[in-house]
Order: C-alpha cells, then structure tokens, then sequence
C-alpha cells in the first residue's frame, strides 16, 4: 500500500522534469568522414567511407588499383600521402587513434 507521501513524491518528481530543446543553427553543415588507417611504418592504406569517385582519383592519382575489402578498399600507398590526397578533395583530419597502427577520422563539409 503506497502511503501519501510516496504519491505526492512522485507528482512532484514529474512537475520538476524540464525539457530542453536542442536547436540545429542554420550555420551547422553537413559532413561526410573517411577513415584511414594503417601505420606510418608501412606502404599500405586502408580507406572507410570513400566514395566510388573518390576511390577511382586516389587510384589513378597513385597509378595503383584500390583492391576492396570489407567497407572500405586498400591501396599500396603510405597513409600520409593517402591524408594528403584526401586534403586536397576537401578533407581534413579531425581525430587520430593508435599506436603502431593509426585510424585518422576525416571530416570535409557537403
């Protein structure tokens, strides 16, 4: 058997929510993110979230086919000329993580 107080415990609780809207400002743009990752020690890249146009610059720009693996594709290239490239279609490096092996998060607006 619930006492009153317990009842009138709970009213309150539900008078002292708030609610709070969270605007999306007009300023705010929407982004697209890659994400590369492999290590600064070797000659291969593994690229997330490339477009199929993306992929087929990177690949001619590096004279290199891409070869596709789960969500992504590889290319025989050092990350840093991968990042680099990537920065010249708009991209930049947002986050890092890692140690022997590094994912770079990058972010460019549409």
């Amino acid at each position: 058997m619930e006492s009153p107080n317990s009842t009138t415990n709970q009213h309150s609780l539900t008078n002292n929510l708030v609610t709070v809207p969270i605007p999306i400002l007009p300023s705010e743009g929407t982004y697209a993110y890659v994400f590369v990752r492999g290590s600064l020690y070797a000659r291969d890249s593994s690229i997330f979230g490339c477009s199929t146009d993306e992929v087929q610059a990177l690949s001619k720009r590096f004279q290199i086919s891409s070869i596709p693996i789960d969500n992504g594709v590889v290319i025989k290239v050092a990350p840093s000329l991968i990042i680099n490239s990537l920065a010249q279609l708009g991209y930049k490096v947002i986050s890092s993580t890692g140690e022997a092996e590094v994912v770079w998060t990058l972010q460019r607006e549409l």
